[in-house]
């Protein structure tokens, strides 16, 4: 495999194209960030941009590495082991943060943990709402009134 493993995908998703974003550069080149999977690795010189020829070149390596029979064409066979040599850095990061107390194994307790979190969130900001005895919904004092007359007022007002 290119470079070591690999992210996502190429296209708006992490280690995807840059092409043309704010602070990206122009067309002809990709925006390769560290951290930021196949389009770092497609980055053959690490000058942080992946010119159409390191494109060109680390996307021919990729098709000539995962041509298993050698026929000059990946099969979908073929394409879903580079795909998944592709995401499996990112499956392995989302079954770390799963597996709490790092023992390899995802518990059904574990499984559920971000359930249980939106739960708490959810319980928490309903708290939040009610404080002061106002039902969900409901404006709290200063919430979408108009200012008072001794207010601040902005500027030419």
């Amino acid at each position: 495999m290119m470079g070591g493993q690999m992210g996502m995908g190429m296209m708006g998703m992490p280690g995807g194209m840059g092409m043309m974003g704010p602070g990206g550069p122009m067309m002809g080149g990709m925006t390769a960030l560290p951290g930021m999977g196949m389009m770092a690795d497609l980055d053959a010189d690490g000058d942080g941009v992946v010119t159409p020829e390191e494109a060109q070149s680390g996307l021919g390596s990729l098709l000539s590495e995962y041509d298993a029979d050698g026929d000059g064409t990946l099969s979908i066979a073929e394409f879903e082991t580079l795909h998944g040599a592709l995401i499996r850095e990112t499956m392995v990061d989302r079954f770390q943060h799963l597996d709490a107390d790092g023992d390899g194994r995802i518990t059904a307790e574990e499984m559920q943990a971000p359930a249980a979190q939106m739960q708490r969130m959810q319980g928490l900001r309903e708290r939040m709402m009610n404080e002061g005895g106002y039902a969900p919904g409901q404006m709290m004092p200063g919430q979408g009134r108009m200012m008072d007359e001794g207010g601040p007022r902005m500027q030419g007002n």
